[in-house]
């Protein structure tokens, strides 16, 4: 007896689980769940400070490689999505459809990476130049993330990030400036882009929320 009463609070929390993951799936598909929150408008806030300091590296006459500027820009990334995805573990009882996209990202960060080296490796071995696959690699990223804003409305501020990407592409092989410039100015302006999406949009949600 003492078993079964055991098991019970599991299965009761489980399918309060299913519940908030079944009720958060219809708000979003109704577009009154963003997958995204003011801590996001933060945090892109902060990416966008990093392209700001990889853009003044790259300028400033340090003799260091320019590329160490974007230390603080990838530890930004990497840091904030680990933070975000502790913070809505399972056991927080925060939003799982939140807990969900930032998995999602965890994992596609190292997808992206072990794809960026095998293309890097790939691009090295025909003797294309780093400018010319870097171009490319930015430019078909940009593009990739254009799909999910199709799909959903409430990823409309992923074009913060996806229009920036794309133009970087293009401008690089043709831009006098050095590579890492463009790349610091890219995140700079694609990091206050999708900051002001994401926070119009939660203004948006705010005024339905009111009216309702």
């Amino acid at each position: 007896m003492q078993t079964d009463s055991r098991k019970e609070p599991s299965a009761t929390e489980s399918d309060v689980e299913r519940l908030r993951a079944d009720l958060g799936a219809i708000r979003q598909a109704a577009g009154l769940e963003p997958p995204f929150g003011r801590e996001d408008v933060r945090a892109h806030l902060a990416v966008a400070a990093g392209g700001a300091a990889a853009l003044v590296w790259a300028l400033l006459p340090t003799g260091l490689p320019a590329q160490w500027g974007t230390v603080p820009l990838i530890l930004v990334g990497v840091g904030y999505v680990t933070w975000m995805r502790t913070k809505y573990r399972r056991s927080s009882g925060r939003s799982p459809m939140r807990r969900r996209e930032y998995t999602s990202e965890i994992v596609g960060m190292f997808v992206v990476a072990a794809l960026a080296l095998v293309y890097r490796l790939w691009a090295g071995k025909l003797g294309i130049s780093t400018t010319i696959a870097g171009s490319a690699g930015m430019f078909v990223f940009g593009l990739a993330m254009l799909i999910p804003v199709l799909r959903d409305r409430n990823r409309l501020p992923d074009l913060g990030v996806a229009v920036p990407l794309m133009v970087c592409g293009l401008v690089i092989p043709f831009c006098p400036v050095s590579l890492w410039v463009v790349v610091g100015a890219t995140f700079m302006i694609a990091g206050l882009a999708t900051a002001a999406l994401m926070a119009h949009h939660l203004k948006h949600m705010v005024a339905i929320d009111a009216a309702d």
